[in-house]
């Protein structure tokens, strides 16, 4: 278990970020976002269909989860109260098989600032916490790893709240940390083709307007502190995860493993695919991705829908082994 962070058994003085801490139990978690939980009958936004089939198999897994993470634009208008319940009747399995979720905040789920006070509050492990309202950054422990949760609405500059935070959460980890894991909606590598595209949609009926996005200067600065902090903790894994391009892609860039899993729900948008990728699969990725941890490190694999028949396959699988263990069998 890791020591030396602040841990709360009850809520922390709103003047402090959260940090939560999740027993293991299973050793297990998953990870998927860009669901855009809204009106079934706005099916060119995102496929009511397709998030309902991930949402369920997500919730039928064995072993059960421990927590989901999502990241982010967890539904389509975060203001408005009908999506949210949407988003209450949709994802009841989920509360009904008891894993918890932890989500970052999307840039739909800000919804132009009105839906960030309440975002919080739709989520049980998070509600008791009043300070997310105004900043939605906070920590978790799961064992021997750390996850960073953050708000890629702002920035990560050295004077900025968050910038504070992060570079202080990341001075005060052991050296000795097996995983570290950063969340956030925005990606921090992406290779997304840009540009105004158009996609046919609900089942073939209309057609939907897409805008793949690039990875912005804000993103950037983090890649570089977080390359850093790479350099400097040698026995760490880092993983970052990030959503907001509507597909699946996995990158290995200076031993940091970066996962964009967008492919919940919404709108498919096409990457370009590189011999130097890690994933090479074209076309939409429908999708979520489970996570196992045990004493010889951690296994992936990225679930991927077929919405035609709702079936399943194994759509990219890969293991890290724990540094630590590596070295000392040296």
């Amino acid at each position: 278990m890791l020591s030396g962070f602040p841990l709360y058994s009850q809520s922390p003085p709103a003047t402090t970020t959260p940090a939560i801490t999740v027993m293991p139990s299973t050793q297990t978690f998953v990870v998927w976002g860009d669901i855009r939980f809204t009106d079934p009958a706005q099916c060119d936004t995102s496929d009511p269909d397709v998030r309902q089939t991930i949402v369920q198999a997500i919730a039928a897994s064995d072993p059960r989860p421990d927590f989901a993470i999502l990241t982010g634009d967890v539904v389509y208008h975060g203001h408005d109260k009908r999506d949210w319940d949407v988003f209450d009747k949709q994802t009841k399995p989920l509360r009904d098989a008891k894993i918890k979720l932890f989500p970052v905040l999307g840039n739909h789920d800000v919804d132009g600032g009105s839906g960030r006070p309440d975002f919080y509050k739709h989520f049980a492990d998070l509600k008791g916490y009043s300070q997310l309202e105004k900043s939605v950054w906070y920590s978790m422990i799961y064992g021997d790893s750390l996850f960073l949760m953050l708000d890629s609405q702002f920035d990560y500059r050295e004077d900025s709240p968050q910038g504070v935070w992060l570079r202080n959460m990341l001075k005060g980890v052991p050296d000795d940390l097996e995983f570290l894991f950063i969340v956030l909606h925005h990606p921090v590598v992406s290779h997304a083709a840009t540009g105004l595209g158009r996609m046919r949609v609900c089942k073939g009926e209309k057609t939907a307007f897409i805008a793949p996005h690039g990875v912005e200067q804000n993103e950037r600065n983090l890649k570089l502190m977080l390359e850093e902090y790479s350099q400097s903790h040698p026995l760490t894994r880092l993983l970052v995860f990030s959503g907001h391009n509507h597909n699946y892609e996995r990158y290995v860039e200076k031993r940091i493993t970066y996962i964009v899993t967008g492919g919940g729900g919404a709108t498919p948008y096409p990457v370009r695919r590189d011999p130097g990728d890690a994933y090479h699969d074209s076309g939409p990725t429908f999708h979520y991705c489970k996570i196992s941890m045990d004493d010889k490190g951690l296994a992936f694999t990225m679930f991927k829908l077929n919405p035609e028949d709702g079936s399943w396959k194994q759509g990219d699988t890969f293991q890290l082994p724990r540094l630590s263990k590596a070295l000392s069998q040296q």
